[in-house]
């Protein structure tokens, strides 16, 4: 069986990475195509992943949202097709060989269903829906993601969910489709359980506290990047203990004037990173006591969501600060603090500056943030997506690699 990984996502993108390896590691012959628009330094044609060969196609020749308009019109053309056959062949796939397309973003759905219809008849479409796209709406009506999943929706076999969620509304959306929920849970063995659990132990009054955010900073979007600044504020002016590390991509004008603003004003103990790589960001989640992920309150896309930043933060026992509709809200409680979008923002950053003045709480919720991170493992949920390609590619029986 082969698996051939679609996807127009970040280079380093995590849930991709995660699913790659996890079936390398588990003996399945997997290869990413990946379709590159919005990283000018990653180099076209073959390169390695973890060992797993890909073939990466670059469209740059555009800039802002005249290179996504054209990324958009290319997907449902014939020349996207010729130059996926010409990375298969690159990758040496037997086209006659019984394979898996699996796409992780919904423009290139068409492709795959190209492929199907004229290369690899003997292939099985698995999409991987990462969001609630028919509630992303566009132009004030439509969602052009749901536009390409109609495009193609006949020819997906299979669809993954992130969460149990979204079950029910996908099986009404994809009728001939099987859907599994595979949530976007953290890969335990990413993190060093030493560095943590010392980060853990160490805290009491006056203990240097870390707090991080990386990720999207676009306020005009749904991420309350005002919010985030003004907690920075308050918890540097507040405590001469605390420095804060924001990192990310998708600026909007203003929030990048902020950000520069506050770095200048907390000489050092507010840091500005930009585009953080993987591994550092990884290296300042395992050192951080608290991490942020805030929702604006008028956001249209406001759904329920299973973000790989929650589980990650549960993982190095970072306590997670959550303004947002998320999975295992209940569970996470104990550990947490979550608001609501009713929730002033007043009472958000006072909630914080009080945990922040208690290290005793705080260490209490970094332990149960750790130990309740056993219950939400990558590796516990991840053997879905091979169950799922043994049912639709040998229904008689079970794969063996």
């Amino acid at each position: 069986m082969d698996v051939i990984v679609l996807d127009a996502h970040p280079v380093e993108d995590v849930r991709i990475a995660r699913h790659i390896n996890y079936l390398s590691d588990n003996g399945v012959n997997v290869c990413r195509i990946h379709y590159n628009y919005t990283d000018e330094s990653a180099k076209p044609g073959i390169f390695s992943q973890n060992s797993v060969k890909g073939f990466r196609v670059n469209r740059l020749s555009l800039q802002g949202k005249a290179r996504t308009l054209s990324f958009m019109g290319y997907c449902l053309g014939h020349k996207i097709l010729a130059e996926c056959r010409r990375a298969l062949d690159a990758l040496d796939i037997d086209p006659g060989r019984p394979s898996v397309l699996h796409v992780h973003d919904p423009l290139l759905l068409p492709l795959a269903a190209m492929l199907v219809k004229t290369s690899l008849q003997n292939s099985r479409v698995v999409y991987d829906r990462h969001e609630v796209y028919e509630e992303w709406l566009h132009f004030g009506r439509i969602s052009i993601p749901v536009f390409y999943e109609n495009r193609a929706k006949r020819w997906i076999s299979g669809t993954a969910v992130v969460s149990e969620h979204h079950l029910e509304t996908v099986r009404k959306l994809f009728p001939g489709s099987r859907v599994i929920a595979v949530p976007n849970y953290a890969a335990s063995t990413a993190y060093d359980p030493e560095v943590i659990d010392a980060k853990i132990r160490q805290v009491e009054p006056g203990t240097q506290i870390h707090a991080v955010y990386i990720g999207s900073l676009n306020n005009l979007a749904d991420r309350d990047v005002d919010l985030l600044l003004e907690i920075a504020d308050a918890a540097i002016r507040s405590y001469d203990n605390v420095t804060i590390f924001v990192g990310g991509t998708s600026l909007d004008s203003d929030s990048k004037m902020r950000l520069d603003d506050l770095a200048g004003k907390h000489n050092g103990r507010f840091r500005f990173l930009g585009y953080v790589p993987w591994e550092k960001t990884v290296e300042l989640t395992e050192k951080a006591h608290i991490g942020f992920l805030l929702v604006r309150p008028d956001a249209k896309y406001w759904v329920k969501t299973s973000p790989n930043k929650i589980f990650e933060y549960l993982a190095c026992g970072t306590v997670p600060i959550v303004r947002a509709d998320i999975d295992h809200a209940e569970e996470l409680k104990d550990c947490s603090l979550i608001f609501d979008r009713t929730d002033e923002d007043g009472v958000i950053i006072a909630a914080v500056l009080d945990l922040l003045g208690d290290p005793e709480h705080l260490q209490q919720y970094m332990r149960t943030a750790r130990e309740l991170s056993s219950d939400y493992t990558w590796e516990s949920v991840a053997c879905r997506y091979i169950e799922l390609y043994t049912a639709l590619l040998h229904p008689a029986g079970t794969y063996q690699p």
